[in-house]
């Protein structure tokens, strides 16, 4: 009898244990449910600023669609988040009220972006104000390139120097929009009562830009971790088997884990810890064990 694999997360690093897990005859070892907090299949973030640029579609950064899940005999909960984890009683508890019972259990929550404190960023209410956006998904390129489609909207500033950030800048460029890239250290305000007028910049004069990116990096996502009272420091812990500490049937991958200290935001480590992940999740080969990834030179 096939054992349940529930897989929280639809990322790049749980899309790839998934294929990890079918390479090795995961299709009959288990009956496979993943949720995922986006309305789509897989897609390669990375390509997000062709999107935005309009070199690229929407379906062009596609890995998987949504035919993809039905082929391979997958349950997909596409923009279901799952919020709680039972790990005594096996099951995962979904936004959408869905109780999900699993007997193995992969967290894939990836990461979320980082807000570096400056005022101005937030409304009242504590919301993300009107006119700024951060870049890490298909929502955020679609609000961007609305928002800078209005005639009004001249001028953008994107904060970060990271990759997501030159993507922005020059996707924005492509819109028609003048652009300057600064980091998160020296913005200390955005401008603007009710719409956003500039920012302000330490010990230089103020910017004018009618919309602002942020994108100063990220950090794991260890939210269902956390209310779910598994082991979490800066991400959540794993062993060499990527098994989460002090838990016999739940294993995490990519930008949520911390492993022996460390934490990745780059692609290379998920394909190294998807393909243990999966020889251990299956049985295919006991021995393998995940070592850390050295960064490039």
């Amino acid at each position: 009898m096939k054992k349940r694999l529930v897989v929280i997360g639809n990322g790049t690093a749980g899309a790839r244990a998934v294929e990890e897990v079918l390479a090795r005859g995961g299709a009959d070892l288990f009956d496979i449910t993943v949720f995922g907090d986006e309305p789509y299949g897989n897609y390669n973030r990375t390509r997000l600023g062709r999107v935005l640029s309009g070199k690229e579609s929407e379906a062009d950064i596609l890995i998987h669609s949504l035919p993809w899940y039905q082929e391979n005999n997958i349950t997909f909960h596409a923009g279901v988040r799952v919020e709680c984890i039972d790990k005594f009683s096996r099951h995962v508890f979904a936004a959408d009220g869905r109780v999900v019972q699993y007997r193995q259990l992969i967290i894939a929550t990836g990461s979320r972006p980082f807000l570096p404190p400056m005022a101005g960023l937030h409304t009242p209410s504590g919301t993300i104000r009107n006119g700024v956006f951060t870049f890490r998904s298909l929502d955020d390129a679609r609000r961007m390139i609305t928002f800078a489609q209005q005639e009004h909207h001249r001028r953008a500033a994107v904060i970060g120097g990271d990759s997501f950030a030159l993507e922005a800048a020059r996707g924005l460029e492509s819109c028609g929009l003048e652009v300057e890239v600064l980091s998160g250290s020296r913005v200390t305000a955005i401008l603007g009562a009710d719409r956003i007028t500039g920012l302000s910049v330490r010990n230089e004069p103020d910017i004018d830009c009618h919309m602002v990116v942020v994108s100063a990096g990220v950090r794991p996502n260890v939210d269902v971790a956390v209310v779910s009272g598994l082991a979490v420091e800066r991400g959540i812990v794993v062993d060499d088997h990527l098994r989460v500490m002090d838990e016999d049937d739940i294993y995490a991958v990519g930008e949520c884990v911390q492993h022996r200290g460390e934490v990745y935001g780059m692609v290379a480590p998920l394909w190294e810890q998807a393909a243990v992940l999966a020889d251990q999740i299956t049985g295919s080969d006991r021995s393998s064990i995940y070592l850390g990834t050295r960064a490039a030179a």
